[in-house]
């Protein structure tokens, strides 16, 4: 392996709330808002309170985010929390986002065992699906969603006092390591822009601290010549909509004080583990803190195999990054 700097239980609490128009599962009340680090919230906005809609088998329980034209089968997340007793706000949140090429054919089902696993070490994660090809999404539904979901955080936290929604890391996987790097660098996109879900002048409502892409497709031009996912998900090759892949690709939007986490398997066949290289490379290059972490041996599928011998050293990057920050982790990487 090499490195280069290159909950307590809450079945007791189902309340299913009131559908209002554009706020599926939430309820909006009065008052303050609290916003995420961005600053974005003022004191005018209401305050909204996220209800759970459903437990999930295992100790999650299940949150619909708003979104334009939600559709409550597919726009949620599934919250794992800690055991025992937190005081307020002093819990990381790590944002989970599957894979599976934004298509439907995967959900965040093959997420839940990576997100047990970090619960069980004091995170809380928000495991989120949304809508894919095939399903609704795509260019720009699937991406307009994640926004959403992520920006939910803050009224999960008015549910759930215990979460930090200032510190706030996104952890995706293949092409859900693309949303996650997207998702972060998102108050960089111009006015208009897909995902830009602020008014003129603010910011998202939650910028994270940090973002980790696992086995992540970080240079989707390069992908789009490998299958037909990307080219599926933005509507066309890059010759034929750049404005989207300038939008989209990673690479070619880097936030220059958004750090970043790319962890890859060595021998991935199915996104090449160069993409992570050149991606830490040029944020590197361009001032931004990013630490490539490589698994001398690893497949696509390692990294969100908790079974895996790969498993500890990315578990304890996670949580390293969550609890200690960026430059902890950099300073003294697991291995």
């Amino acid at each position: 392996m090499t490195e280069q700097r290159v909950a307590p239980k809450l079945g007791a609490l189902i309340l299913v709330g009131a559908l209002g128009a554009g706020l599926v599962g939430c309820t909006v009340e009065p008052g303050a808002g609290r916003g995420g680090p961005s600053g974005s919230a003022t004191a005018s906005k209401p305050r909204i309170v996220a209800r759970p809609a459903a437990t999930v088998r295992d100790d999650a329980v299940r949150y619909t985010y708003p979104a334009p034209n939600a559709d409550p089968r597919q726009n949620y997340g599934n919250l794992y929390l800690p055991r025992g007793a937190h005081a307020p706000h002093t819990v990381p949140v790590v944002v989970l986002i599957h894979g599976g090429g934004w298509k439907n054919r995967s959900s965040a089902g093959y997420m839940a065992e990576v997100a047990r696993a970090l619960q069980a070490t004091g995170l809380a994660v928000w495991n989120i699906e949304y809508r894919r090809v095939g399903s609704g999404g795509g260019w720009p539904t699937t991406f307009t969603d994640v926004g959403y979901a992520v920006d939910h955080v803050p009224a999960l936290a008015e549910s759930a006092p215990a979460l930090d929604p200032t510190n706030v890391i996104l952890v995706g996987h293949s092409a859900g390591g693309q949303l996650a790097a997207w998702a972060a660098s998102r108050r960089i996109l111009p006015p208009g822009s897909p995902g830009v879900t602020w008014p003129a002048g603010a910011g998202p409502t939650v910028t994270p601290r940090a973002f980790v892409a696992m086995a992540g497709v970080l240079d989707m031009r390069t992908s789009s010549r490998l299958n037909d996912h990307v080219r599926t998900a933005l509507g066309g090759m890059p010759d034929r909509v750049p404005e989207r892949y300038a939008l989209a690709n990673p690479i070619q939007r880097i936030d220059p004080t958004m750090p970043s986490v790319a962890i890859h398997g060595t021998k991935d066949t199915v996104v090449p583990d160069e993409e992570s290289v050149a991606f830490v490379a040029a944020a590197q290059a361009l001032g931004a803190p990013s630490l490539l972490v490589q698994l001398d041996g690893a497949n696509h599928g390692s990294p969100v195999n908790t079974r895996s011998p790969y498993w500890p050293r990315i578990q304890a990057t996670i949580v390293r990054l969550a609890n200690e920050g960026f430059d902890a982790l950099a300073a003294n990487p697991p291995r």
